[in-house]
């Protein structure tokens, strides 16, 4: 679990894995259409939930990928996700990911969780540093290229699309690690 304090305009937030119990969080959050607008992947049904809980449970215990859920003090329902992996054909280098629900957005939520999963990564892969992040997302999402230029995200480059996988064009951020 990572903590977050509370800031004069944000409250604490809890960086922990997701749960079962969140899988009805997690079926609600893909229902945004801004959520489907911009995520590659969607969440349609809690069978679909199952398997994306039962898949980050492996990437955990393989040490590939960690998948944090970000609750605020106070409530119990997951309001944003942070996740890290490092890059199979390149681990020098990670990339981060993440999302947050409509009430949540504006608020520095993506910021913050994110700020605090590079921290617990750099620790976590201290023996093993990685000397590039990166942040990947659809062109035309400003509220994540926003969250990338406060993390210190440089923007690289404009990627082309890649059909099927990767549908529409999208920007590359990097952020350098001081290792």
């Amino acid at each position: 679990m990572i903590q977050i304090a509370a800031t004069d305009t944000a409250p604490a937030l809890t960086l922990r894995p997701w749960s079962d119990e969140d899988i009805p969080a997690l079926v609600r959050a893909h229902v945004d259409p801004d959520m489907r607008r911009w995520l590659l992947r969607h969440i349609d049904n809690e069978e679909q939930a199952r398997a994306a809980l039962a898949n980050q449970r492996a990437d955990w215990a393989a040490g590939t990928r960690f998948t944090f859920a970000v609750v605020a003090d106070g409530e119990d329902e997951p309001i944003s996700t942070v996740s890290i992996r490092r890059l199979a054909k390149e681990p020098e280098v990670a990339e981060i990911g993440y999302w947050t629900v409509a009430d949540a957005r504006g608020k520095s939520v993506a910021t913050r969780a994110a700020e605090a999963v590079l921290a617990w990564a750099e620790v976590r892969w201290s023996d093993d540093p990685v000397t590039r992040v990166n942040l990947i997302h659809t062109l035309g999402n400003n509220a994540s290229c926003r969250v990338a230029i406060k993390l210190g995200f440089a923007l690289a480059e404009e990627l082309p699309a890649y059909p099927p996988k990767f549908p529409q064009p999208g920007h590359l951020h990097v952020r350098r690690t001081a290792n």
